[in-house]
């Protein structure tokens, strides 16, 4: 199984869907819709993993998370499987344990802090824009979205992610040098 190979174009509207995203949100977050602000940022940190993928597509290849996928398409991928791939690659630190969910790792919030599991609240985020769906919000949230203050959380997480992507591509071109 050998991945896609995505076109310049596809991967110049993709970092455009990483900053239409985000201005998306901010416009949510000024308009007090926490809640689709939460889903247009998870949307960016897709894209983001996303675009990152394709950067190191040998590597990626190369991974229990692709090869465990039937799909080499990595554009019919979840942000889950995204995720994954993340940790896999340690693009994302994490302590998690493989197929783990973060709601489901008995780790607080406090704790995954000190361990710096940045993959923990990249998580969370995926949850959080899952919230889009009803039962999955009503059985979570009980029909309650989240806060300003809780978006403002998934906006940070999110710009940790691309700070250490970023820092991933940086090393990955220094190395080519």
């Amino acid at each position: 199984m050998t991945m896609l190979r995505i076109s310049d174009n596809d991967f110049d509207a993709l970092r455009k869907l990483i900053d239409q995203f985000g201005t998306e949100a901010e416009n949510c977050k000024k308009a007090g819709a926490s809640l689709a602000g939460c889903i247009m940022i998870a949307g960016a940190l897709e894209a983001g993993i996303l675009a990152m993928a394709y950067c190191c597509e040998d590597e990626v290849s190369q991974t229990e998370t692709f090869t465990r996928k039937s799909e080499p398409d990595l554009r019919i991928w979840g942000l889950k499987d995204l995720l994954d791939l993340a940790k896999e690659l340690t693009w994302i630190p994490s302590t998690i344990d493989e197929n783990t969910i973060a709601r489901l790792s008995e780790i607080d919030p406090d704790e995954a802090l000190r361990r710096g599991d940045v993959w923990y609240y990249a998580d969370f985020v995926r949850e959080t824009r899952d919230l889009v769906h009803a039962g999955r919000n009503l059985r979570l949230w009980s029909g309650i979205g989240p806060t300003k203050e809780y978006l403002d959380t998934v906006e940070e997480t999110v710009q940790v992610v691309f700070d250490i992507l970023y820092q991933k591509l940086i090393d990955l071109i220094k190395d080519d040098i």
